[in-house]
This record gives C-alpha cells, structure tokens and sequence, in this order.
C-alpha cells in the first residue's frame, strides 16, 4: 500500500523523490479510473432502465408505441410508468435512507464542508441503482448530481481506506465528483472548474492538480467505452453582426427570470410534498405519476432524453412547443425531485435554457431576420445563461457548455449572457439552488464552504489573543520593516505612548517606499506616525467570528483589534486562530452527531 509519507522508488542509478503533491496526483488519478468506471456503469444502468420500460416490443403491449400510445392501455402505461419507478425508489430510499430525500450535490457540499469529506461508500451503489430506476422510468431530473454524488462516495471510500487526513481526504472527494461529472458529459475542465467552485468553493493549486488528473483518466476511460462525441451536436454559429449583442442581452434578461421561475417551483414543490400527509417512501410514486401525465403529451421532460435539445440546437422544434417545454421542464424535475426521486438540476436547467433560447432565436428570427443568427446559436447560448442562473457559478457554465457542444465560435456573447443572467438571478435570489437546500435544512455555508451557524455561535472573547507585534508613533520606518519582516502577519498596530490603538501599517503601505529607488533618501526621515492609516476596522468582544471574517476578509486583513463594551483594547483575534477554533468545534459536532445516531 502507498504510504502517506514521501517514497522513493529506485529507477536504475536513480532515486525517484516522490512528494506529497505527486502522492497527491497519484491518488487523484486512481480516483479518476474507478470513477470513469463507475460513470460508464451508471450511464448504463439508465440505458438499460429507459430500454426496459420505454423501448419494449409493441406486441408484448397492446396498442403501446413508444411515447406516443395509440390506446388506453398505452397511456396508462407510459402514466403509469413513473409511478412506479417512483415507488421502488421510495421503497429503496425507505430501506436503507430512512426516508431521506433531495438532490446529490448538496450533500456532497456538506460533507466537505461539515465532515471532512466524510461519505458512506455504500451510497455509490444505492445511488446509481436509485437514480437509474427514477430517470430510467421517466423522471425528469437530470444525472449529474447523483454522478457527483457517486464519484464523491467513491473518492471518498478511497481515501478513508488510505487513512488520509481531512484536508486530503477533501481533495479526494473532489477528485470524485470532477471525474464522474466529466465522464457523464465528456467535459474534463468543465468538471474540474465546477468541483472548484461549487463542491470545493476555493481555488488553489493543491487541490486543482490531483482534481484536473482526476478529469482526465476519468474521460479518457468514459471517452473509451461510451464514446469521444460532445454531449450535443450542433451546427457551426457566427456571430452575424455586433446589433445581435442586443438580442444577447435580452436573452440574458429572460434567462435571469426564467432561473429564478426554476428555483422557486423546485422549493415549491419540496415544501408541497413535505406538507403531504401520505407515507414518505410513497411520495415518489405521486411525483410520478403527475410526471408521467406530463410526459404523455411532452415526452421531452423524461430524464433519459435530450432530442429535444437536440432539435432547438438545429431549430427543429416548433416555437409553441419550446415555450411549453421551458415552462414545463422545470415543474416536472421539481415534481420528481420534490417528492423524492432522484436526478440533478444541472441537465434541466441545461434543457430549460435550449429551449427558452431557441425560442428567442426563432422570434429574432422572424422580427430582424437581417442581424440575428440561426435560432440554435441563441439555444446554445440560453443553456449556459441558465444553467449559470441556478447555480450563480458563472465560470462552470462557460465552460461546460463549450466543451459539450466544442464550439468557441459563441464565446463572446455566452461570456456576457451569462454574467447577465447571473446578476439577475443573485440580486433576487438569497442564494443558489443549491445553497438554498443546505439552508432550508438549517445549514447554512458562506462563499468559502464554512458553516455560518457554527461561526455565528463563538463569541470573540473565546478566541481574543495577546498583541505580541506592534510599533509606536515615533518608531522609524525601519523599525517598521523590520517588525513586519519578522512578524506572522502582513499587518502591524500602531501604538502612542499611552498604549492605545492608534492606527495600522500594512505591506501595501510600504511597499511603493520598498521598491522605488527615488524614496531611499526620503525613508531614514519617516517614523511609523507619517506612514499610518488613522482609519482602521476593529470590532466588539461580544461580536461573533462569523462577522469578524466577514471584515477580514473585505478590508484584507488578517486580524483585528477587539474591544470591549467599554472601548477598551483587549487584544486582536486574527483569521488563523478562529479557523482553528472553528475546526476543532466542527469536529467536536459531528462526532457527537454521530454518537447520537
């Protein structure tokens, strides 16, 4: 077995050094093979599903062609269909779940956030099976959450089996949810940009690396199985004339509206089955079956199926039923998901935004047909700005519909669509689709991943430390350089005689007399008074450390002076000891929540 400390492998004369960053990289790109693996077996199970309840023989039953029964016992089967699929996940999720409903990638944000990277390897395998029989039997949410899902469980069982630390062990499940997301839709850096900002909420080379590996052994091995093809087929789009930036931005708006109109029917619907007084584990079934009355007159909103975004990429659908389906799409994934089936949101959004864009395409069309492209540029376009909508990550939505569709041609006007829908979206929404779940189950997480229950509840006075590095007013400026130099932070409190605060000097203050050759005359005259800022954030014993961050990490600074009720200094509480605190308080809790279960 890999140890967890540097190896050495004999090559020859040689001595192979391999760093913990390598170990990292190695670990990543087994993670990224059994998730490409795990990817084709899920991609599979779905086929197999959808084949089994959709794609049977006419003759085995009466009157029933696919989608489109000519008989009453055909549409009442493909009604029925749902139903059922729902039922069994219920039934599943009532075994071994208790209960437990919602969409993957939520979960997979908590447990980085709150557990370490803490997931149950068996819930790779409870997944795939669920989420194979409800979008398999025509619900409507989408595969990408629960393939994050899995891939996380995954690199998350390998990694406790390795005995890795928190940190790594964060990394890993990350490394699973980028693989299995890039294997599911052939897009390596989309997944690992989306695993970055969404799963892992920060950007640093550390966990980018083994993430990236990860991706790429995980598309390799889909890419051999499944197939090499983008996600979507499309036409090549030009940009036809710089007044389409017009349309674009109208497109934007729309698409803005219709990410807030997703959201809040898929929380509609959560509290609506929640306030159901029928069994849990039958919930599903009612998702179901209300789907399935859908998805008898518009088949398009079955899971297992993307023709319909094929057919508004290539302007094959009508613009009647592309209004219906963008209006449509969103309540029935919010009726499987709400009432405790399986699937994601990511796919749905995609599919909303195909057709909301191909229908703005098609009315462009018809109203300035001189300056405006083919309609399924603006379809191309709307899934991206959607999909950005819902999950306020604009840089994944970018980038994944590029590399599904493999076409930059578009590039200028998604960048901008994008980033307009996303304003919209955030400035009437408290959060994205998925921050939102994790706080109506009372957890609530900042842009960083923290919990902001637990930092809300630790007061200052519990992490308030001595001021060991200061100045005073009259100390030179190399004194000043000398104490940064040898001090932890960027930033020194300014001091008069009296011992009072009396402002700050950071690195950035300094850094103009450091560097330019013309102060060198200047500096030997200055003295820590001249070089202050008098104006400077400080905050109350009795605050928490969630604002305290908050601050610190606006103004950039590391710490702050604290003070008391009566405007008494008592010391600074700086970033790393509340980050310490915090963790060693999260620990703390979940090992009790674990000894209570």
């Amino acid at each position: 077995m890999l140890k967890y400390y540097a190896l050495k492998f004999p090559v020859r004369s040689y001595n192979l050094d391999l760093t913990q960053d390598g170990y990292t990289l190695i670990l990543g790109a087994i993670t990224g093979v059994l998730c490409g693996f795990g990817a084709v077996v899920f991609h599979h199970s779905i086929d197999l599903i959808s084949d089994l309840f959709f794609y049977l023989p006419p003759e085995l039953i009466p009157g029933f062609v696919t989608f489109f029964p000519t008989s009453i016992p055909g549409i009442v089967y493909v009604i029925l269909v749902p139903a059922v699929g729902g039922l069994f996940v219920g039934i599943l999720a009532h075994i071994f779940e208790k209960g437990k409903k919602g969409e993957g990638i939520p979960s997979v944000i908590l447990a980085v956030a709150t557990k370490g990277g803490i997931i149950k390897g068996s819930v790779a395998l409870l997944k795939t099976a669920q989420t194979a029989i409800s979008i398999g039997t025509g619900g409507a949410g989408g595969k990408e959450g629960p393939i994050v899902q899995i891939g996380a469980a995954i690199g998350s069982w390998f990694g406790q089996t390795l005995n890795l630390s928190s940190d790594r062990l964060k990394i890993l499940v990350g490394c699973g949810a980028a693989a299995g997301l890039s294997a599911a839709f052939n897009a390596p850096l989309g997944g690992a940009i989306f695993t970055m900002e969404i799963i892992l909420r920060t950007f640093n080379s550390r966990s980018l690396g083994p993430i990236i590996v990860s991706s790429v052994f995980a598309t390799v091995i889909s890419r051999g199985i499944i197939g090499a093809e983008p996600a979507f087929q499309i036409p090549v789009y030009d940009l036809k004339s710089n007044y389409e930036f017009l349309i674009y931005i109208t497109l934007g708006i729309f698409a803005g509206l219709l990410a807030v109109y997703f959201v809040k029917v898929m929380f509609y619907f959560d509290d609506f089955f929640s306030k159901i007084k029928m069994p849990t584990w039958a919930k599903p079934a009612l998702g179901g079956l209300m789907v399935g009355v859908i998805g008898l007159f518009m088949p398009g909103i079955y899971g297992f199926t993307q023709q319909s975004i094929d057919k508004s990429l290539y302007n094959q659908n009508t613009l009647e039923l592309m209004i219906l389906l963008f209006m449509l799409k969103p309540l029935a994934t919010a009726l499987t998901i709400g009432s405790g089936g399986h699937g994601g949101t990511f796919a749905p959004s995609l599919f909303t935004g195909a057709m909301l864009g191909g229908a703005v395409g098609q009315l462009a069309n018809i109203w300035f047909p001189e300056i405006a492209a083919p309609p399924g540029a603006y379809a191309l376009v709307g899934m991206g700005a959607v999909v950005a909508g819902t999950t306020h990550a604009s840089l994944t939505a970018l980038i994944m519909v590029f590399e599904m569709t493999n076409n930059y041609r578009i590039i200028l006007p998604l960048m901008l669509t994008i980033i307009i829908s996303t304003l919209i979206s955030r400035t009437i929404l408290k959060g994205s689709l998925y921050t939102i779940r994790l706080g109506n189950q009372g957890v609530g997480l900042d842009i960083y991943g923290r919990k902001t229950s637990l930092l809300k509840s630790m007061k200052l006075a519990t992490v308030v430390e001595e001021l060991r590095e200061s100045v005073f007013e009259s100390d030179n400026y190399h004194r000043v350089v000398e104490i940064l130099r040898n001090s932890s932070f960027e930033t020194v409190l300014v001091k008069d005689d009296s011992g009072s605060i009396k402002g700050v000097i950071s690195y950035q203050d300094l850094r103009k007399l450091m560097f330019d050759k013309e102060s060198e005359s200047v500096v030997d005259f200055l003295i820590a008074g001249d070089l202050m800022k008098k104006r400077f954030p400080k905050i109350n014993e009795e605050d928490n450390a969630d604002n305290a961050l908050k601050i610190m990490e606006t103004v950039d600074m590391e710490f702050l002076p604290v003070y008391d009720q009566d405007a008494k200094f008592k010391g600074i509480v700086s970033k790393p000891k509340i980050l310490r605190v915090y963790q060693n308080e999260l620990f703390l809790a979940e090992k009790d929540m674990d000894m209570s279960a």
